[in-house]
């Protein structure tokens, strides 16, 4: 390959990834460092040998692989897991087993956070390692940073200050705008559901319901793109009512599909004395007995305690079930769940937590855990295998977070594959 066709590479990976701004939802990347393997390893042949190791992905998902001049491989790609892609990953580090590369650890499930450092002209680390994963939609930002070092070490220059230009504010005019766009459109292909997970140590991720939401960040890209919504409190917090009722009513006309199990919806207070919510009370209600769970804000509790006190009794004689959300680790000693009426509480993770309990306050958080009731607490935005192990050793058993979908999605294939026998079986006999 001439160097202009590796510069058109190069041009090509840069515009893929400037494109997936817009949406990065279920979007995964590996970086294979191959550029590091000794130069015995790192013939053309070899190197196109590693490259076709993926075709079969390359069939199988939505995704584009690239290959820059120096030999390292960028795998992109949709829907699939990480669990997908490592067996090939595994091929290639046996292909190359010979090599002290190969041999070096790395996993699926690493934190890039240390990427996500302000770009100052200072090296970033550069850990010998035979590969990087990233979850884009958590580590989209960690991924530029870390393409743009990349590059600029190959001589190619830097783009992510020229990529990441800064958000307009939210004004009066564009709520209006959002307003009467969200009165009429289709939420369905803006709609994410993320399941909450009873995961037990040793044991497959058993979901039990699954939250309902849409992202502000998709929203603002799909009606304002550049516009920064949370910029105004007051104008966000009207905006934020403006689209629980709007969801409210794509629930309740199942313009999402049918519905499948519980489900959680976090909403405001306001929201539920609205006339939206009676009408998905009526309608949704009437087509599955599932539970539905309702999500409050712990800040918007207190803020408006006597609402929240008269909203809680006329959800619950509905037979909606209510959870406390947004609760940083400290808050947990200090929540009377039983007294506040709640059925439910979640904590939210941060990597931080791993290092800022001393013992004293660890065993003040499980004790307020076992208060609160072990399968009452769920431990939620857990992104790495470093989260369930915290929460598990604190005695949490629910689990929500992209980790959780990962193993979630891994788990399934044998499941399916197990139930697809049995139905061949059945027919046989």
């Amino acid at each position: 390959m001439q160097a202009s066709e590796h510069d058109q590479v190069e041009t090509q990976l840069l515009a893929f990834v400037r494109r997936l701004e817009r949406n990065y939802y279920d979007w995964r990347a590996v970086h294979l460092h191959l550029s590091a393997l000794k130069p015995h390893n790192r013939r053309d042949y070899q190197l196109r040998i590693a490259a076709r190791e993926f075709d079969g992905l390359l069939r199988k998902f939505k995704s584009e692989l690239f290959q820059i001049s120096n030999g390292d491989i960028f795998l992109i790609w949709h829907g699939g897991t990480f669990a997908d892609v490592d067996p090939v990953v595994l091929r290639l580090r046996y292909l190359f087993s010979d090599d002290p590369l190969a041999n070096v650890e790395d996993s699926p499930s690493e934190d890039n956070s240390e990427l996500l450092v302000a770009y100052g002209g200072s090296e970033l680390p550069q850990p010998p390692k035979f590969c990087s994963w990233f979850e884009l939609e958590q580590e989209y930002q960690a991924f530029c940073i870390h393409l743009d070092e990349y590059l600029e070490r190959l001589g190619k220059g830097r783009w992510v200050e020229r990529r990441a230009a800064p958000r307009e504010p939210l004004d009066p005019a564009r709520l209006a705008q959002i307003e009467a766009s969200l009165a009429s459109m289709d939420l369905s292909g803006l709609l994410r559901r993320q399941p909450v997970c009873a995961l037990l140590p040793r044991a497959a991720p058993q979901p039990l319901f699954a939250e309902v939401y849409v992202t502000m960040r998709e929203l603002a890209d799909t009606l304002v793109p550049g516009v920064d919504l949370t910029a105004d409190t007051w104008l966000f917090q009207r905006l934020a009512e403006s689209l629980d009722r709007r969801l409210l009513s794509c629930l309740a006309r199942q313009e999402s599909g049918a519905p499948q199990g519980a489900i959680s919806v976090n909403l405001r207070l306001a929201t539920l004395l609205s006339p939206e919510f009676l009408k998905f009370d009526h309608e949704y209600r009437r087509q599955t007995a599932a539970p539905v769970i309702i999500e409050l804000q712990l800040i918007d509790i207190f803020a408006e305690l006597g609402a929240y006190l008269f909203i809680r009794e006329f959800v619950r004689d509905r037979g909606y079930l209510m959870c406390i959300d947004g609760l940083h680790y400290l808050h947990l000693p200090l929540i009377d769940r039983k007294r506040l009426g709640a059925d439910l509480v979640k904590v939210i993770w941060s990597p931080d937590l791993l290092d800022s309990l001393n013992e004293t306050r660890r065993d003040e958080l499980k004790a307020a855990i076992k208060r609160a009731g072990v399968d009452r607490v769920t431990l939620c935005r857990c992104d790495s295998a470093d989260a369930i192990r915290w929460g598990q050793s604190l005695g949490i058993r629910l689990f929500q977070g992209h980790y959780v979908d990962s193993r979630l999605r891994a788990a399934r294939p044998p499941a399916i594959a197990a139930a697809r026998q049995a139905l061949r079986g059945s027919a046989a006999s």
